[in-house]
């Protein structure tokens, strides 16, 4: 038999037997998820002593991790994706640090251009969800309170109009005090008052939207005629996106439970609409343009729940052909405000290697961002200085689309009136 305590004082040996534990760890990360019903005490017995090595534990988690995975579908499989890949991506973080990560790699494929850290994007979505949070409420708001709130929250944001990661915060916390006028209703509350900053119209009307979604458990009658009470009369489609984002939310599986234990929704929050051929029924209780709307914010959180843009589109091309062009529409769009930092990085890699209609629907939600961000703080498209080619071409589509929303007097919902074809 091989002396195996040589084998392992040796340095070469020790690398190894970290790197295994590193796989060890990444797999129990992967297995605990997949599988939530185990406790992390029941995953973490798996690393005592004895029996197989690390890597063929490793190696079988994995095995099991996978099955789970391969049975989960939509929304689940997502955030069976999301959790892996990021539990992941930190394990990998710390042994890097450590010296013990692989060395020369860096990012590759076709989408590699719009690549973002794994580490800096969990952190992003994270942040999303907290300043969003940040800004909701667990009770009715006054009239007074909604007006002034959301007035802050632009003024704020308007200090610095080159400064995109302020005017992400300001739009993040106005969309969660508007759902918290959703999920809360009073009598006084009412988007029509001349009071409330139009800047701040769109993305109120957004959180507006989710919120009622989720208190009137998708009805569309009853959302129809609330909208059409309490929305402004130039912003009400903005509300109807909010409907798919909380469509996404509500599918049945882990991703709403999770979304529940966020807090994000009820954790006794009913079932949504009936699934059947991608809500088919559902959808057809709306008109051509709100189905557009709807699959947009449907989109927006595939963007969100994935850790990056490629596999969101891939996602997005196996929905319903009609139902494409709005969702990836809305990944662009999600995937500018996340990565806002970044932005004329990604507004130069946006050509990604989908179908055209696909790329180019992509394409109008980042330069439709643009314009969402320049009518909430005016100036912005004004000091951008592009670079690149296609982020030139994409900032003066944002430009004229701007100037149209002001000659127009408010934008048009979650399009572009020359969009890119």
């Amino acid at each position: 038999m091989a002396d195996t305590s040589a084998q392992a004082s040796s340095p070469g040996a020790g690398m190894e037997m970290m790197r295994a534990t590193g796989d060890l760890i990444k797999s129990l990360a992967r297995f605990s998820w997949a599988l939530s019903v185990y406790t992390a005490g029941q995953a973490g017995s798996m690393l005592m002593p004895g029996g197989a090595s690390a890597a063929s534990r490793a190696g079988a988690m994995n095995d099991i991790a996978n099955a789970a995975g391969g049975q989960l579908s939509g929304p689940v499989r997502t955030t069976y994706a999301v959790g892996t890949n990021l539990s992941s991506g930190l394990i990998d973080f710390v042994f890097s640090t450590a010296g013990f990560g692989p060395k020369g790699q860096t990012p590759s494929g076709p989408t590699s251009g719009l690549s973002v850290p794994m580490l800096a994007g969990g952190l992003r979505r994270v942040a999303g969800v907290r300043t969003v949070s940040s800004g909701a409420l667990h009770r009715q708001v006054p009239q007074d309170e909604l007006v002034e709130a959301l007035s802050a929250y632009q003024r704020e944001a308007a200090h610095s109009p080159s400064d995109l990661k302020s005017i992400v915060v300001g739009l993040w916390k106005s969309e969660g005090l508007s759902t918290t006028v959703g999920k809360y209703p009073n009598e006084e509350n009412t988007f029509s008052d001349p009071r409330l900053p139009r800047a701040a119209l769109p993305i109120a009307h957004v959180g507006f939207g989710s919120g009622s979604t989720e208190a009137l458990v998708f009805d569309p009658a009853k959302l129809k005629a609330l909208f059409a009470l309490r929305a402004a009369r130039d912003y009400q489609e903005f509300s109807y996106e909010g409907i798919g984002a909380i469509l996404r939310i509500y599918e049945r599986g882990l991703f709403k439970v999770m979304s529940g234990a966020l807090g994000l929704i009820r954790l006794d929050a009913p079932d949504g609409p009936d699934p059947a051929d991608f809500f088919a029924a559902y959808f057809a209780q709306y008109p051509p343009e709100i189905q557009r709307l709807i699959a947009h914010g449907y989109g927006r959180i595939i963007a969100f729940s994935n850790m990056n843009i490629y596999s969101a589109l891939q996602e997005i091309t196996t929905l319903p052909p009609e139902r494409v062009e709005g969702a990836a529409h809305g990944a662009g769009f999600a995937f500018a405000i996340m990565n806002s930092t970044d932005l004329p990085r990604m507004l130069e890699a946006s050509a990604v290697p989908f179908d055209p209609k696909v790329r180019a629907a992509f394409q109008n939600g980042l330069a439709y961002s643009l314009v969402f961000f320049d009518w909430y703080v005016p100036g912005l498209l004004q000091s951008w200085e592009p670079a690149g080619a296609l982020e030139t071409e994409l900032v003066e589509l944002a430009r004229a689309e701007a100037a149209l929303s002001r000659a127009r007097g408010f934008p048009l919902a979650f399009r572009l009136q020359n969009a890119r074809s």
